[in-house]
């Protein structure tokens, strides 16, 4: 290596190390917000759990004592829980929350199985009966119209004999338009208990800095329908990770700043409130992708993911990420020193911020990643799409550098490695997308890598043709709207890679139109 190459070298390392510290202290920076009066919420949801098994399971084991912790860590921040059901589990965290001094909605799971709903109902009042002064309200039945497993004529029946059965006041939780179009269900409950869950709105939620306007005019239409009822908010709140749905997009800022907006506003109206909920669901993320497993307070691990007071950082631990990106700059300049490759400034910059670029997109989708991955299939898909980016920012570090092309065969067999799990994906958000990710991370390294060494395939094939139809076709129908940034990106992505497969699916069109035309023109035959 000649020494002459260093000072150019380390000069770009050094401008894209101090880029990239900048770059991620500014993305980790405290974001200021306003403070929850007295730093506590009225009440949390919770449901005892542990790791990403689902609590209902038949084989579901609830380490010892953990409950109990639980409401040890929650007994600071709030002085009410809200449970689901009055049996199993949850039916231990009465107990455990009387214990400690927090009251509790003690939830009744109301469905279609009478016998269920027998055991529910008197396990229900059993707990009432054993911890008066810890109940606050039961509720019987949790959104059972929306679910459609019970006409509200038969829950106004059940919710009747619970009544007269307990001195507590009762109630049943459902969204708004429920409580509207069946407005005698009012007439059997104490309060009527409403679920405003801005981020599953359909067809298109709001964003953060409109929701809580939004949110208002909710309660405020709910007041106008029951002006002799009290009206409290059963469910409320904001994921901190997964994907955006309209304009609304889960993040760490975002769920404390709604939560902290929605507890001041409702302090304002003095209506009760429910945030859900306490602690992150990870089993959730199944049924619900990956947003289901966090809406808690608290993550997984029981530890707090934001204060009710003082600025938030969405990248916490942006330090680390600056590390790796660093390194990322380093590996670029340390591999083409090492091969004494004699480039310009212009060039060692660019392999620079080409190495610290990459790193940072894989240190992010790293992080995505370990949201959503769920068990060892979960693990195994996020490491092969994090191996697949990596090769791709390898081959843009190539370029950045100088490097010539790698060769056609390796290329092909990388390109294939990447359309066909992409087109896979963009056929399923473009599908039924509700639950699933946007994966723009995943793809957008091999999709700059594949445009600029891939070019137009040479040798189109009917399997070309159809991958790249098929995520150009799919990619911009995953778009909910026009104020979902992260749509329109992976739209964006999706046409960057069917861009080099143009040529195959001009062919496989031509094809197609010279087939139908043959049919056309046999179908007149045929007639005539």
């Amino acid at each position: 290596m000649r020494l002459g190459i260093l000072p150019p070298a380390l000069a770009a390392f050094a401008l894209a190390a101090t880029m990239s510290i900048a770059a991620w202290a500014w993305l980790g920076r405290p974001v200021p917000l306003p403070d929850v009066a007295g730093g506590r919420l009225q009440c949390l949801s919770y449901a005892p759990s542990h790791g990403g098994a689902p609590p209902f399971d038949e084989d579901f084991v609830l380490p010892g004592g953990l409950i109990e912790a639980d409401m040890e860590r929650l007994k600071p921040i709030t002085g009410c829980i809200r449970t689901y059901s009055s049996l199993g589990n949850e039916g231990d965290a009465v107990a455990a929350a009387a214990n400690i001094g927090i009251k509790v909605m003690i939830g009744i799971w109301i469905g279609a199985d009478d016998r269920t709903n027998a055991k529910e109902i008197e396990g229900a009042l059993s707990l009432a009966v054993a911890y008066p002064e810890a109940v606050k309200m039961l509720v019987v039945g949790n959104e059972v119209l929306l679910r459609r497993e019970m006409t509200a004529d038969r829950l106004a029946g059940i919710i009747r004999s619970v009544k007269a059965r307990t001195p507590h006041p009762v109630t049943y939780a459902d969204i708004f338009e429920f409580w509207r179009r069946n407005p005698a269900l009012a007439e059997v409950v104490d309060a009527v208990t409403v679920h405003i869950l801005p981020y599953w709105d359909d067809p298109t939620p709001v964003g953060i800095d409109a929701v809580q306007d939004h949110v208002r005019g909710i309660i405020e239409k709910a007041y106008a329908a029951f002006p002799d009822k009290p009206l409290q908010i059963g469910e409320t709140g904001w994921p901190s990770a997964g994907r955006t749905r309209g304009a609304a997009a889960p993040s760490l800022v975002n769920q404390a700043r709604f939560v902290r907006e929605f507890a001041i506003q409702a302090d304002a109206l003095g209506v009760g409130y429910n945030i859900i909920e306490a602690v992150d669901q990870p089993w959730k993320r199944a049924p619900e992708g990956t947003v289901g497993g966090y809406w808690g307070v608290l993550d997984k691990h029981r530890d707090p993911k934001f204060a009710f007071a003082g600025p938030v950082r969405e990248w916490p631990g942006w330090r680390w990420a600056a590390g790796f990106t660093v390194a990322g700059a380093a590996l670029a300049v340390g591999w083409a020193l090492a091969a004494g490759r004699m480039l310009s400034l212009a060039r060692w910059a660019a392999a620079a911020a080409a190495g610290a670029a990459v790193a940072g997109v894989l240190a992010a989708f790293a992080a995505q990643a370990l949201d959503f991955a769920i068990g060892v299939h979960g693990a195994l898909w996020g490491i092969y799409l994090w191996l697949v980016a990596a090769a791709g920012g390898v081959l843009l570090t190539r370029v950045a550098a100088g490097w010539p092309p790698p060769e056609a065969t390796r290329l092909a067999a990388y390109r294939r490695l990447v359309l066909v799990p992409a087109a896979m994906v963009a056929l399923a958000l473009a599908v039924d997308g509700r639950h699933r990710d946007f994966l723009t991370l995943a793809f957008a390294l091999p999709a700059a890598a594949l445009i600029l060494f891939g070019g137009n395939t040479r040798r189109p094939s009917v399997a070309d043709g159809w991958i790249g139809g098929a995520l150009a076709a799919c990619g911009p129908l995953a778009v909910d709207s026009l104020g979902n940034r992260e749509a329109i990106a992976w739209a964006l992505c999706c046409l960057a890679l069917a861009y080099p497969l143009r040529g195959a699916i001009a062919a496989e069109l031509r094809r197609l139109r010279a087939g139908l035309r043959q049919q056309q023109d046999g179908g007149h035959h045929r007639h005539g």
